[in-house]
């Protein structure tokens, strides 16, 4: 039955993909908008293309493989070269010893096609943006989350719903594979309506609340608490062009207390999906020990992630001084570890070691940084909040060791590096608090 919805769905899609790239669309801004729609098309039938096909390779597998090495033929070499990205390639060169030292070719193959994806990605936005701006930009590539959007909507109406994997409760996500890596998609289609000027689409605020909507009915915490940045400041942004000049510092004081009353009343009435989260800030201090300690009441605290992240940073202390400094390689907790590490941090510093956790937490420094200099003060909190929100995604889940992930990542980053002249000019600027917060 949902089957013939989503082949439905999926025709309608391709139409408007169609429509959308052939209208006043230049082949960066085509490309980005047919990458995003080809891999969210072919993740929505996971029972064929996530099947090996050829040389051990998924349908899937070869289609990221060549829009990786399609984009970035397509993507001119001094946009590759821009020094915004040096930290990103000392990153990229610390997996690399890393795989290297530790003979895990397969894994840094793996891994590095996917940073490949996120560069040809990164950097055709870079370009689309500069040749057109980011508003015509971000709402191309509203088409190409369609499909998805529209699947999960009818899964909810239609009650096609899936247990979820960690802790049995409901989650609506259109028939995709894993809430995980859907919620991604979800969240990169609220980001892009949140980055959006306002008014220059149609319906914005309601697209942003459906955004968020459809966040929590895929039911993956995660991404609940990413988005709370992003909706608080979308909802101070909103509110705050309204109010004259002279109101500026009540509506701050308002608004603050508002946002933190609305935060709590979410909280009380998801108190049970959320226990775990509060168990969790609450005994940190003794939940800061060997695996082998933990009862097993505190292995399932937040679904045996801290249990999980205790097995890896075991292990890792106990590492001779070169696997504490470059890792054990790209993806080197296959087979040694039951499950994934569920936290960016902890599986970097395992896989990477200390030189590449550090590389990379530079990398993300100067990408905020990046973000609270750009003119369009509105527009550069907006993007400060939207990174925040996606390391604290990257706190308890890996969005970026799926392709998913890396969209969202792409998407930020390549509003974050592209020229600032091409921002909307008639946007108005945000208030003075966030003019001194930039000179700091």
């Amino acid at each position: 039955m949902f089957l013939l919805v989503k082949i439905l769905f999926a025709f309608i899609s391709t139409i408007l993909v169609y429509r959308a790239i052939s209208r006043r669309c230049n082949k960066y801004l085509a490309f980005a908008v047919v990458a995003l729609w080809l891999r969210f098309f072919l993740s929505a039938f996971h029972q064929i293309t996530y099947d090996p096909l050829v040389a051990g390779f998924s349908i899937n597998a070869i289609a990221s493989i060549g829009i990786a090495g399609f984009g970035l033929l397509l993507v001119p070499r001094n946009v590759l070269s821009l020094k915004t990205l040096t930290l990103m390639y000392a990153f990229f060169a610390s997996i690399i010893v890393s795989g290297l030292l530790n003979g895990n070719i397969v894994g840094l193959i793996n891994v590095m096609v996917k940073w490949c994806f996120f560069l040809s990605l990164t950097g055709a936005m870079f370009m689309a943006i500069r040749k057109v701006g980011k508003d015509e930009v971000m709402r191309k590539m509203l088409v190409a989350f369609f499909l998805p959007v529209s699947l999960q909507v009818m899964s909810f109406l239609l009650g096609e719903a899936k247990a979820s994997e960690s802790d049995g409760s409901t989650s609506y996500i259109g028939g995709y594979n894993h809430e995980a890596a859907f919620s991604m998609i979800i969240a990169s289609f609220t980001l892009v309506v949140g980055l959006i000027s306002p008014k220059y689409i149609r319906f914005r605020g309601t697209l942003f609340l459906l955004g968020c909507f459809l966040l929590v009915i895929a039911n993956y915490r995660t991404s609940v608490l990413a988005i709370l940045p992003i909706a608080a400041i979308f909802a101070y942004n909103s509110m705050e062009a309204k109010i004259p000049q002279r109101f500026k510092a009540v509506f701050l004081i308002s608004a603050f207390f508002g946002i933190s009353l609305i935060f709590l009343l979410l909280s009380y009435s998801m108190q049970d999906r959320f226990a775990d989260v509060f168990v969790f800030l609450t005994s940190i201090d003794d939940l800061i020990k060997a695996p082998m300690y933990y009862s097993d009441a505190e292995k399932d605290i937040f679904s045996a992630r801290v249990y999980i992240w205790s097995q890896y940073l075991y292990v890792y202390s106990q590492g001779d001084w070169l696997h504490q400094m470059v890792g054990w390689g790209p993806e080197s907790w296959s087979g040694r570890f039951p499950k994934y590490a569920h936290n960016t941090y902890v599986s970097f510093l395992f896989e990477y070691g200390l030189v590449g956790t550090v590389i990379f937490m530079l990398a993300v420094g100067s990408f905020l940084k990046h973000a609270l200099r750009i003119k369009n003060r509105r527009f550069a909190l907006m993007l400060f909040a939207s990174m925040l929100g996606f390391l604290i995604m990257c706190f308890a889940t890996m969005p970026l060791w799926n392709i998913e992930g890396l969209i969202l990542y792409a998407i930020l980053i390549g509003n974050t590096i592209a020229p600032v002249r091409l921002l909307q000019a008639n946007e108005s600027h945000a208030p003075a608090f966030f003019s001194k917060l930039v000179r700091l």
